[in-house]
């Protein structure tokens, strides 16, 4: 008797289920029309939750309920993504962050390339945002940090290439910098629009660059100053250091090598005449007298004029 009670109880659960999956299809219908009029109504964030229980409900009820449940799924992302456009609005940076990574996941998952792809690059700005506030109060690790992720997932977002070079710069981690700097300005050169990007990326990096070879030269690391002017071939101030520097320490066979490109470089008459003049030095030095002449003559401007013609007359006597 007691086996056959218990069969009767199990039967009359297997009916309640049966007879609840068959009302709950129908509900899942209804739901879903709930979460439509609060689409309609330009209720977002509230018509949300309510799609995900459709999609709950729609899974629990299986096959009767398909074509519901996958309107449901290829909605939500969609959903995720305007949540994440008002929570910007309200400049709710952490809640708009965590929606639209909610919409790619949820977007990839259903191969809405569209979406996906539309999310990312909103998750690419925020982050963007967030490391432009912590550069500005030079928190540049924080700020280093964000851009990178941004970059990350948008790898060709030119405007954070260039930040994320500026937040290496400034933390001297230059070799990192002067990488991102170049795609920069490779991108400028490639299309129009990169153009501003591009622009100060060249700037960026003279400027760190001659401050980088500054400071070697300080140091007396003629290596260090090559390596920097290098980087920034057609600046004419980091050409001129690299000069100088070069004659102070000795080194004339770095003045010789350099000093054709470094005079190129000026602009101006008399720093071309004092590149002149410290290269008829090294030449001078070198024992090399014919060709310390011919750059001696050149020094018709600059700050060694005089020295200049006094050199010549000894090395042409």
């Amino acid at each position: 008797m007691k086996q056959v009670k218990l069969w009767g109880m199990t039967l009359a659960a297997m009916m309640m289920v049966l007879g609840a999956s068959a009302q709950t299809a129908e509900e899942v219908g209804l739901k879903m029309k709930e979460a439509g009029e609060l689409i309609n109504n330009k209720k977002i964030v509230e018509a949300i939750p309510v799609i995900e229980e459709v999609i709950q409900m729609g899974q629990a009820v299986g096959a009767d309920a398909v074509d519901i449940t996958a309107e449901a799924q290829k909605l939500l992302p969609k959903l995720y993504l305007q949540k994440g456009v008002e929570a910007v609005r309200a400049k709710q940076m952490d809640q708009a962050l965590a929606a639209f990574e909610k919409a790619e996941n949820l977007a990839d998952l259903q191969g809405d390339v569209m979406t996906t792809r539309q999310a990312g690059r909103f998750v690419s700005n925020i982050y963007m945002a967030v490391g432009i506030e912590s550069f500005n109060t030079k928190d540049y690790n924080k700020a280093l940090e964000s851009f990178q992720k941004g970059l990350k997932q948008d790898p060709d977002n030119i405007q954070l290439a260039y930040f994320t070079a500026k937040s290496y710069a400034e933390m001297g981690q230059l070799e990192q910098a002067m990488e991102l700097y170049k795609q920069v300005i490779a991108a400028g050169a490639e299309n129009s629009k990169f153009t501003k990007q591009a622009t100060d990326a060249k700037a960026d990096m003279d400027t760190y660059m001659l401050v980088a070879a500054s400071e070697a030269a300080k140091a007396g690391d003629i290596e260090k100053v090559q390596t920097y002017v290098a980087a920034i071939p057609e600046n004419a101030d980091a050409n001129l250091l690299l000069i100088q520097t070069a004659n102070n320490l000795k080194k004339y066979d770095v003045v010789i090598a350099k000093g054709a490109d470094a005079y190129a470089a000026q602009a101006d008459a008399g720093k071309k005449g004092d590149v002149a003049f410290l290269i008829g030095v090294a030449y001078q030095n070198k024992g090399n007298n014919a060709k310390a002449a011919e750059w001696l003559r050149k020094v018709t401007a600059g700050s060694n004029v005089a020295a200049a013609k006094a050199l010549l007359a000894d090395v042409t006597a």
